[in-house]
């Protein structure tokens, strides 16, 4: 019966503990920027740089996106022009029935200029299929190619300036590379009579977002398992920087060795155990402050105090994250609370040694 009550405690305990940290935000709520600092992408990012050294990664997933949002915006375009219709777009902006709309009207000739764009979307069918390099609003079909190699250019080439191809596999790799580096291909089309034979078609360099899927599914399943949990015990659950815990550390111990060293000052010099002895609190609470905020980088005084959370060295983000709040603020009170109760024990422990004048 005792064991069964025990088993039940332990239950709820880790079903409270479960739901305190179940609503904390995700990765996707991270890179989509719906968080509030501390928890914030410019956080992810600094952490990623300075701590993980692994910030390319993110640059990568986050330059995908941003080519993700202008192949979004050219397919949108293209529909509203009347060149896709709502059955193309059925499966979504980035399928393969998109693509293959698009390899449509690819051809040899390219015109530099656009023409006129007919309002009737059966006439529209039968223009040239040059029209998807047209510029709907200072968007182009060029525009989407540039983003595509940039990629190519900055991430996935040899000695590229943020080359990420030793996180990735080597087959994955070298396909991106084959489909971005390969040269535009002519394709015959079948005549339809002897008279009149169709005209060869182009079977364009790729650089659809749906080319990239695989390798951005990689990188985020990657900073899901190794650098986002690393993130959130370092702004969950602290808000110092690495620099910070080093300087308390260095000042935690002169602290302590000025305590000590003025403890014991007091024992030989014959003062009396309770009178001035018990000033040593100030030099012993002030050096295990400091020692406990570099083993556990949280600084309570400035959660409870400022409510603020370090980003660099002595530059500091406001604590807008409820969740984080509900963490650090009692998590900040126990450890002020430890903090004080082994300050006044060791004061005590000084104070009562009887005085031996040497």
């Amino acid at each position: 019966m005792i064991s069964t009550t025990t088993a039940t405690a332990d239950n709820e305990k880790q079903e409270h503990i479960s739901t305190a940290y179940d609503d904390l935000p995700t990765l996707d709520q991270v890179l989509h920027r719906k968080t509030l600092p501390p928890v914030c992408l410019y956080n992810f990012y600094i952490v990623m740089r300075d701590r993980l050294k692994q910030e390319e990664l993110l640059d990568f997933y986050l330059d995908l996106q941003h080519h993700e949002l202008l192949w979004n915006k050219y397919i949108k375009q293209l529909y509203k022009t009347g060149f896709l219709t709502e059955t193309d777009l059925s499966d979504g902006y980035q399928s393969p029935r998109i693509l293959s709309r698009l390899s449509e009207y690819s051809t040899p000739q390219r015109l530099q200029t656009p023409s006129p764009i007919p309002q009737n979307a059966s006439s529209v069918r039968t223009i040239s299929s040059t029209a998807t390099d047209f510029i709907f609003h200072n968007l182009s079909k060029q525009d989407v190619t540039e983003s595509a190699q940039r990629l190519l250019l900055r991430y996935l080439v040899p000695s590229a300036t943020k080359d990420i191809t030793a996180f990735l596999p080597n087959d994955l790799v070298q396909r991106l590379r084959h489909e971005l580096e390969r040269e535009e291909e002519l394709l015959p089309h079948t005549a339809s009579s002897a008279s009149s034979p169709s005209p060869a078609t182009v079977q364009p360099r790729r650089d659809d977002p749906l080319l990239f899927q695989e390798a951005k599914q990689y990188v985020f399943n990657h900073l899901q398992t190794y650098c986002y949990p690393k993130f959130l015990r370092l702004k969950v659950w602290g808000n110092i920087t690495l620099h910070q815990q080093l300087g308390r550390l260095v000042i935690g111990l002169l602290c302590l060795l000025a305590a000590l060293t003025t403890s014991l000052s007091f024992i030989f010099l014959g003062y009396a155990q309770w009178g001035k002895r018990f000033w040593l609190l100030l030099p012993y609470w002030f050096g295990i402050y400091n020692l406990l905020v570099f083993l556990t980088g949280l600084d309570p005084i400035w959660v409870l105090v400022f409510n603020k959370s370090e980003t660099t060295t002595f530059k500091f983000n406001t604590i807008k994250q409820p969740q984080v709040k509900r963490i650090l603020i009692p998590r900040s009170i126990w450890l002020l609370f430890v903090i004080t109760i082994i300050s006044i024990t060791c004061t005590i422990l000084f104070c009562a040694i009887p005085s031996r004048r040497l």
